[in-house]
């Protein structure tokens, strides 16, 4: 029999029944809002006006950051897997630590009058995101107990592995040099290397004012995670292939964008890296934490050392020394502030939810403006400054509203509770998917670990829609992989009869 041959009459996961349901909740929250008036964010009288030091707002705070971090790691221990969305959750559990630091960012913006309303108002995103991640947890546990009690299984694919991680090393390769290329040719035409620069915040701007070369980068950013990450494995996989290729070309794409100032990206890969490698093989328990807590510390820490020297240079020889200085910044400064600036739009705000508006700006990013203008009105970026008074402000990178903001912006708390549940739904039935492929019964194959990785991501980015541009070019480097890779049509054909040869 062959051993990759599907098997007939195996029960495979099924999709349709998590996407119904995902539907069901569109439809439920559309009649909440329409018929009941949920999207009306001022239901709970004197939600906006609690003090930042109010009982119920700090529990609240402090329940994030407990539950975020403890059941992901909880998570992660039982499952011996380092979970992509379950990074993610303690990603936004460590966020949450910045409503302690609110008093400090709030004024740092050097506008009292608005400092003192962002700190009334920072119990509100406090409360809004504990809500949003206790539903998302609990849907989450449910559905992939459900998954589990259904004894849903996956079907092995119809090639070994390697025919199909053969064709993907081919194409990550390609995305990695088109990578670079792009990357420096942005730098040559900014005629600036942004972290070598002597102001390199300034030089950062300069790096993304060129019509050109500014989507192509931002396209690069986007796929630049899964490409690196995927490449690690591949390279971690046989190091002396082809003398290290994977390695190199995945080292100097990193390399590269550490250079140009934006490190988002390079959190994702390591995310990605964590992920597809405690996919290949059952790693120890304590090694796969000790690698998790490392992940985090350095996630923290870089965020800070590298603010500092794009900013303020100075402050690196600090007298409470430079690791202290690192953690300290990633909170103070223009870091890890996502609840200083949902406090700092809700405190703005007018209280009219926007119905969906950023949204669409979203699923419209890659259409062109001529024949969708609104698309730039509607971007959540946008929205956000215009609420703050910044709109003149057309170099600013937007402000980051932590994950449950946008939501409650547009629908209130049926908003919140109705993205918990979705988010909720999709990732439990990915987290299931992800388990079932690194549970020992089918061959490691990066390809199809990896596709599921970039569907988590795709979801991921709507907590936040001011990157769905990233959404897009996802979902373009899933297609490529479908046909190139897991098709074998056109040039993957070719591939696979020289590799024979």
């Amino acid at each position: 029999m062959n051993a990759y041959a599907p098997q007939m009459g195996a029960v495979r996961i099924s999709w349709p029944l998590p996407l119904t349901s995902v539907l069901a909740v569109f439809a439920t929250l559309l009649l909440a809002i329409c018929w009941c008036g949920l999207a009306d964010p001022n239901l709970v009288p004197g939600f906006f006006n609690l003090p930042w030091h109010d009982s119920i707002a700090t529990i609240a705070a402090e329940g994030t950051i407990f539950v975020c971090l403890f059941v992901p790691v909880v998570w992660l221990v039982l499952s011996r897997r380092a979970d992509f969305a379950a990074i993610w959750i303690m990603q936004n559990g460590l966020l949450a630590g910045g409503y302690f630091f609110l008093p400090e960012t709030a004024y740092a913006l050097s506008l009292p009058e608005v400092a003192i309303k962002i700190l009334n108002t920072g119990g509100a995103i406090a409360i809004i995101n504990a809500l949003g991640f206790a539903v998302l947890l609990v849907t989450l546990g449910l559905t992939n107990l459900f998954a589990r009690l259904t004894r849903a299984t996956i079907n092995p694919l119809p090639r070994p592995p390697e025919t199909y991680d053969w064709r993907l090393m081919i194409l990550l390769r390609t995305a990695a040099v088109v990578g670079i290329i792009v990357v420096a040719m942005a730098m040559a035409v900014s005629h600036t290397i942004p972290m070598l620069a002597s102001d390199p915040e300034a030089a950062r701007y300069a790096f993304t004012k060129n019509s050109f070369t500014r989507p192509l980068f931002n396209l690069n950013m986007a796929v630049m995670p899964f490409v690196a990450g995927g490449l690690s494995v591949l390279f971690f996989r046989k190091p002396s292939r082809h003398f290290g290729m994977d390695g190199i070309l995945g080292g100097t794409l990193v390399a590269f964008q550490f250079l140009s100032g934006d490190r988002f990206p390079l959190a994702v890969a390591t995310m990605v890296f964590l992920a597809l490698m405690s996919m290949e093989k059952k790693w120890p328990r304590w090694l796969l934490l000790v690698s998790v807590v490392t992940y985090f510390f350095l996630f923290v820490g870089l965020s800070g050392l590298t603010s500092m020297w794009r900013q303020n240079r100075d402050a690196m020889s600090s007298n409470e020394g430079l690791m202290a200085a690192s953690f300290r910044q990633a909170y103070t400064g223009d870091n890890l502030i996502d609840y200083r600036d949902g406090a700092w739009v809700f405190a703005q705000w007018d209280k009219q939810p926007l119905l969906g508006i950023t949204y669409v700006g979203g699923l419209t990013e890659m259409m062109p403006s001529a024949l969708f203008p609104q698309k730039k009105q509607w971007h959540l970026g946008k929205v956000a400054l215009r609420i703050v008074g910044w709109e003149e402000h057309d170099d600013h990178y937007g402000l980051r509203l932590s994950s449950f903001a946008e939501s409650f912006l547009n629908f209130g708390f049926a908003g919140v509770i109705g993205m918990g549940v979705i988010f909720g739904i999709i990732l439990g039935t990915l987290s299931r998917h992800l388990t079932l492929l690194s549970n020992g019964e089918h061959l490691p194959c990066v390809a199809r670990n990896l596709s599921a990785l970039i569907l988590t991501q795709m979801l991921l980015i709507w907590a936040n829609s001011s990157d769905a541009f990233m959404f897009w070019a996802l979902m373009a480097l899933l297609l490529i992989m479908k046909i190139f890779v897991f098709r074998g049509r056109g040039p993957a054909r070719i591939i696979d009869n020289w590799r024979r040869e």
